[in-house]
């Protein structure tokens, strides 16, 4: 399924940074040419080539992996391909299964900035220590060995991660492949990163449906004791106007959804 993405990326020296997500280690591309098949068509040969020059020049081991953010796009022609290069290039190298998913089964292909949709992927699991799910997986297809034979496994609930190195496929139309590595901010989260000042923030809350818009709704209002303490509490006066304006857009019973 086709999808939209406004993604941005900023990428800046570790030293000059206020705020780190995730540190970039190597990043590597090649293109595969020609192919009688067609242009559409993947090449295991190019794609493992790629893995295995990746982790040579960058001399990180990969069972140093903790997760895969593949390219798979659910197809016959692209995803056997990419399994069978993963299976060969790195996991002959490892002692355990490598996880794997993807994020277009959550949001859908959005073809050239697809790849930036598995960065923030990623980024989320690095900041929350949870790597999200990939849906709708069943069972593999019979081509996709490594999967079968346990060497990969499929991420199909939200999975546990204690951070590390997570690297990401991402392929593009007419044989151009590309990989990135990303190790997690080795600094530990004091307090699960909750502030422990009394400066106020503005508390954003949207969605695509009101249905979605209460859901964030009813999840913020578990929070407001620890969070917003008194209604004299200037946070909690900046969060109410903000949640009034989302009364107006989406016309919903805040009073209902927050008690």
């Amino acid at each position: 399924m086709r999808s939209d993405t406004v993604a941005v990326i900023y990428l800046q020296k570790a030293k000059n940074a206020r705020r780190v997500y995730a540190t970039f280690i190597h990043g590597k591309t090649n293109c595969d040419g020609f192919k009688k098949e067609g242009i559409t068509f993947p090449s295991c040969k190019k794609q493992k080539l790629l893995l295995e020059e990746f982790y040579a020049h960058c001399k990180i081991s990969p069972n140093k992996l903790s997760y895969m953010e593949a390219h798979t796009t659910g197809t016959l022609a692209g995803d056997p391909v990419e399994v069978m290069a993963i299976d060969q290039a790195l996991c002959t190298k490892r002692d355990s299964p490598l996880m794997i998913g993807s994020v277009k089964s959550n949001l859908g292909h959005s073809e050239p900035a697809s790849g930036l949709c598995q960065i923030a992927k990623v980024l989320l699991a690095m900041e929350t220590g949870i790597i999200a799910p990939t849906i709708h997986y069943k069972h593999p297809r019979k081509m996709l060995t490594a999967i079968i034979e346990g060497r990969i496994k499929i991420v199909t609930e939200p999975t546990l991660w204690e951070g590390g190195y997570i690297c990401i496929n991402s392929f593009g139309f007419g044989g151009a492949n590309s990989h990135i590595l990303l190790q997690s901010n080795l600094k530990k989260k004091i307090n699960s990163g909750v502030p422990n000042d009394d400066l106020p923030r503005l508390v954003i809350v949207s969605g695509r449906t009101e249905e979605g818009v209460k859901v964030i709704l009813d999840d913020v209002s578990k929070y407001c004791i620890d969070f917003f303490n008194c209604k004299n509490n200037f946070f909690y006066t900046i969060f109410f106007i903000t949640i009034s304006v989302v009364k107006c857009l989406y016309k919903i019973d805040i009073t209902k959804v927050l008690g």
